[in-house]
């Protein structure tokens, strides 16, 4: 009984049994089989990941090769590294120079991951991975403390054009991933048999998925602006030409607002970078909060955020929409305890007649925009044509600007300046021209201001004191020449230098340099300014205040700063025909100079009138077309020898000899 019982049993347990080692032989087969599959499939995806992030790196980040020499990274790479990090598994990298030698490092050991600690440069640390100098992926298990479970290691070249600067070691994480692949493992081991041919084409759907995550985490990262979120300026303008072009547009007509922050680089230094980014990213917040739903918007530069409008029905719409985000835009973001107000500028251009695509209407409305910056109250504006033809002649005036300055193609003409109470000429005036062949003679207020907007204006300063002074050493010894300095000249650094290596190349006497500044070159940095009109002064040179009573006149110019001459503004002169009370005020200017202990000069005289006036009320010296028009370097000989020849005839008979030792022998070498 107990023997059949047991054979029993036996029967029923052992397929049992045999059942169970199967089921586990294939569970263990299985799992053996997913393992090998999962771990080729998690090492090849470690090193797309690693090999994709420093390939990204290397094609977006343009100051990289810099880096890897030793400069320390830009705010803005910083920020770019920080955002894209977060969009990867990215927890650290290495930059190190050609010889291995590490530059910057970012190490997230003991931070969560995907975010990039402040960088810090380290000299003197060895890459042992950069040996044999090429590039290579090595998947790896974390040992040291703070190190993932599992990581992979990429090392790619930084390239400067064709030359190898430096190398780029990218770690990512692979531990959350290495963790479900084997937790996935795990189950389907337990699953049947016939599971098993699952388990490869999971890994495969889970590899694709994770692949199709990351490639629209990277598109993310090329087509938005990585702080506002808003389209950058290459996909805002594929969108907005998309747009334009789709067969639904049809005859709609489009608009483009461009607007500005005004003067963003004043927050950044008061209240930091971090203020900044809060301001932009409250702008840009705000700015898509007062747009219809669907509006194409983008930050197309540092403070500039375009918004495309289309199907729009009249201009007013257009306006009446700027108005809506002027208001919203105006009000002061809050920063801390602080409110941080920052005026708003914006320029309109609608499509059909202010340009044909995407590009002409940023151009259009940013020309639009510009002008609106200029005029002031609204602070928005529509484009026109008129804004079109004076953006053509600014460009124009630039490009002359810039030959000029490079072969040296100004002129300089010398206008006399005579003493009004003997009538003698004293000295002449150096004026810069500047004849085009294109644009034929361009007047200095048009293109000097360009010329200091473009940084020309220091090397066209130096000229025109090396050839005035060269000029000038020509004529009598009496005679002295002024030079006009623009402000820009005082923050170069170099205008000390200039005037000296023009006195000393000339063999010229300081004594008969005088220089002529304007107010408003005292209005920014005015101790920079004064030291170098001491220095001046203490050479030898004669410091002029030009254009007197217009501008931001101060008296504490006047005694603060080391002038020698005030010259009376030609719209004071010009004024005594039409008003007794410039009369006036002429009379309280002389005087105001002549208490100082100044000379005064009155300019831009054209009538018999006008000259008579002032030399009533005192002037000292006069200059104007009544008595000379500039003239040319060749004809300044026959000025001075016609005004020798009067004061020769003003002159008591006695003294004739002795001037003409002198004076006929300058005049000579003049012509």
């Amino acid at each position: 009984m107990k023997k059949r019982l047991g054979a029993a049993i036996n029967r029923q347990l052992l397929p049992a049994v045999a059942f169970m080692s199967l089921t586990a032989a294939i569970a263990t087969a299985g799992f053996a089989t997913v393992r090998f599959a999962t771990n080729n499939l998690l090492e090849k995806e470690a090193r797309n990941d690693a090999a994709n992030w420093s390939s990204y790196l290397s094609l977006n980040i343009s100051d990289l090769p810099g880096i890897a020499e030793g400069a320390m990274p830009s705010p803005a790479t910083q920020t770019f590294l920080r955002n894209a990090s977060r969009m990867s598994r990215v927890y650290s990298f290495r930059i190190y120079d050609g010889k291995g030698l590490l530059k910057l490092r970012s190490d997230g050991a003991d931070r969560p991951t995907g975010i990039v600690p402040t960088m810090a440069a380290t000299d003197g640390e060895h890459s042992p991975v950069l040996s044999g100098g090429e590039p290579k992926t090595l998947v790896r298990r974390g040992k040291a403390p703070g190190e993932p479970a599992y990581y992979a290691s990429t090392v790619l070249p930084i390239m400067d054009g064709k030359r190898r600067v430096g190398w780029i070691v990218t770690n990512t994480d692979q531990t959350e991933r290495q963790a479900n692949f084997f937790a996935m493992a795990s189950s389907v081991s337990l699953i049947i048999g016939s599971m098993l041919m699952m388990a490869p084409l999971v890994g495969l759907w889970y590899r694709t998925r994770q692949k199709r995550l990351a490639e629209q985490q990277l598109q993310d990262l090329s087509t938005r602006d990585q702080l506002t979120g808003l389209l950058n300026r290459h996909s805002f303008v594929e969108e907005a030409t998309s747009l334009l072009t789709s067969p639904d547009a049809g005859g709609k007509r489009a608009a483009m607002i461009m607007l500005e922050l005004a003067d963003i680089n004043s927050i950044s230094q008061m209240y930091g970078q971090a203020a900044l980014d809060h301001q932009l990213l409250t702008t840009a917040e705000r700015l898509a909060g007062a747009l219809p739903a669907g509006t194409r918007v983008g930050r197309t530069d540092a403070a500039r955020f375009a918004v495309l409008l289309d199907n729009i029905a009249d201009p007013m719409t257009v306006l009446s929409l700027t108005k809506e985000i002027f208001a919203k835009l105006g009000t002061p973001v809050a920063w801390n305890d602080k409110h941080i107000a920052t005026a708003v500028h914006a320029g309109i251009a609608l499509s059909k007649s202010d340009g044909e695509d995407v590009e002409g209407l940023l151009r259009s409305a940013g020309l639009a925009l510009r002008t609106a910056q200029e005029q002031g109250s609204p602070g928005y504006g529509f484009f026109n044509p008129e804004i079109a033809q004076d953006a053509r002649r600014r460009v124009a005036v630039q490009r002359a600007v810039a030959e000029a300055a490079a072969s040296n193609g100004f002129r300089l003409d010398f206008q006399p300046i005579y003493n009004m109470r003997n009538g003698e000429l004293t000295g002449f005036e150096a004026l810069i021209r500047l004849n085009d062949p294109e644009l034929g003679n361009v007047s200095p207020a048009e293109f000097i201001p360009l010329a200091e907007q473009s940084g020309h204006i220091n090397k066209i300063g130096a000229w025109c004191l090396q050839e005035a002074c060269k000029a000038a050493a020509q004529w009598p010894a009496h005679l002295v020449v002024a030079v006009n300095l623009s402000p820009a000249q005082f923050y170069s650094g170099t205008l000390i230098g200039d005037v000296q290596q023009a006195l000393r190349n000339n063999r010229f006497p300081s004594y008969r340099l005088e220089v002529e500044i304007t107010e408003g070159t005292l209005l920014k940095d005015s101790e920079l300014v004064l030291q170098q009109l001491h220095t001046l002064r203490e050479s030898g040179v004669t410091v002029a205040l030009d254009d007197f009573g217009t501008g931001y006149s101060s008296l504490s110019y006047l005694w603060k700063f080391p002038f020698s001459k005030l010259k009376i503004d030609r719209s004071f002169v010009s004024a005594l025909d039409e008003t007794q009370r410039a009369r006036g005020i002429l009379r309280s200017i002389i005087k105001l100079g002549h208490g100082l202990g100044l000379s005064v000069t009155a300019e831009g005289i054209e009538n018999a009138k006008q000259y008579s006036t002032l030399r009533d009320l005192g002037c000292d010296l006069a200059q104007g077309y009544l008595l000379d028009r500039p003239a040319r370097v060749e004809d300044l000989a026959a000025i001075i020898m016609r005004n020798f020849s009067k004061g020769l005839q003003r002159r008591p008979r006695e003294s004739r000899a002795a001037v003409a030792e002198v004076i006929p022998l300058r005049s000579s070498q003049a012509g």
